[in-house]
């Protein structure tokens, strides 16, 4: 828990919400929302007034991945902006289609997505949602024990998990304990 703060008054809040599916096709949907309020009212020179509490920002991001974590379809939504001119950068996420959620995603979604080619609230949301993908099939990757997996499957997950983060770093612990994991699942050839 967060020490005990000063005395303060609340002027923005942002709630970012993830979610995973399983889909009965056999694919994934990952799905991700931001909504963005005020807790006052203001004047905006597209919406003319915005009162506090309304979505200053309400948007979402769906993704469609295969197993192998390939961007299959998106679907990104601006529901609230402070311009009129934001929902039209949802457009260029179609682009990302054929993608693969691995190590290096966000910085190519900064590339095809970022400054004047898309919106900064739906790249955010992306970065969401890859690792809320990573969260989701995690599990069905790594841990299922009756299931067996051929050696490109198993290199491809060692692809997106080695040195994501701190504790995955190639020369530690947990990296050789889930790769252990990945080398007892391969199907004897």
């Amino acid at each position: 828990m967060l020490s005990k703060p000063a005395k303060r008054d609340l002027k923005h809040n942002r709630i970012i919400k993830g979610k995973g599916y399983k889909r009965e096709d056999g694919l994934w949907d990952i799905e991700v929302f931001l909504i963005d309020s005020k807790t006052y009212s203001f004047k905006n020179m597209h919406r003319g007034y915005i009162s506090a509490g309304e979505p200053l920002h309400d948007m979402a991001v769906r993704l469609t991945l295969s197993d192998d974590s390939k961007i299959i379809d998106i679907e990104a939504l601006i529901n609230a902006s402070p311009y009129n001119i934001c929902p039209q950068a949802v457009k260029n996420c179609q682009k990302l289609k054929g993608e693969f959620l691995v190590a290096g995603f966000n910085r190519k979604v900064i590339k095809i997505l970022g400054g004047e080619k898309g919106c900064r609230h739906i790249t955010d949301l992306l970065a969401h949602a890859g690792t809320i993908a990573y969260q989701t099939l995690w599990k069905e990757k790594t841990e299922s024990e009756e299931k067996k997996i051929s050696i490109e499957e198993a290199q491809s997950i060692e692809k997106k998990f080695a040195n994501s983060c701190y504790a995955l770093k190639k020369d530690g612990e947990v990296y050789n304990q889930y790769k252990e994991i990945l080398i007892k699942k391969v199907e004897k050839a």
